[in-house]
């Protein structure tokens, strides 16, 4: 009997999660919904299409804020390189100040995890917001350079795209009080 009693309430509180887990997944016509609410929807699509089927929100933000910031620290190093191997004063000046924004990106991405950790959408939104403003900066630095790397460019293209979709999700997180 007592054996019984615990099959049951392992498989009602297995029902109970099975049942909150899926009401908390995401449709493709919801991916559509986020996406059509970016920056750019074609970018948005692709990347949810190409990291989930059906995620929850919470594990698509820190999908997207994990490609965030792998791209904001490979800008970073790739910015550090150039700056390394020599450049004209008037390059160097805008790569350094762009060195800066990224470090500040990263440290603004690094809170942004946390307050998704915590269940501050909120949070999370300022956080990704500093982050977005530091690659359209350096962005503007470096579009008046004769030569700009293009690889500093295309990345710091593809963030302003994935913190576009970090800002719509964080917006569809829950806030707190």
């Amino acid at each position: 009997m007592a054996a019984n009693l615990r099959n049951n309430a392992f498989l009602s509180s297995l029902m109970f999660l099975l049942l909150i887990g899926s009401s908390y997944a995401i449709t493709s016509s919801e991916m559509s919904t986020i996406c059509d609410k970016t920056l750019n929807p074609s970018f948005c699509l692709k990347f949810v299409n190409s990291k989930y089927s059906s995620p929850n929100l919470q594990a698509l933000a820190k999908t997207t804020l994990d490609a965030t910031m792998s791209r904001a620290k490979q800008t970073f190093k790739r910015l550090q390189s150039i700056i390394d191997g020599g450049v004209d004063p008037r390059s160097k000046l805008a790569y350094r100040s762009c060195v800066d924004e990224y470090e500040s990106a990263i440290g603004n991405l690094e809170e942004a995890f946390e307050h998704l950790a915590s269940g501050d959408g909120m949070g999370m939104n300022m956080k990704v917001s500093a982050a977005l403003d530091g690659a359209d900066t350096c962005l503007d630095d470096v579009k008046r350079l004769r030569s700009v790397d293009a690889s500093v460019v295309n990345n710091s293209k593809g963030i302003k795209n994935l913190c576009g979709i970090a800002l719509v999700i964080s917006n569809m997180l829950p806030r707190r009080a």
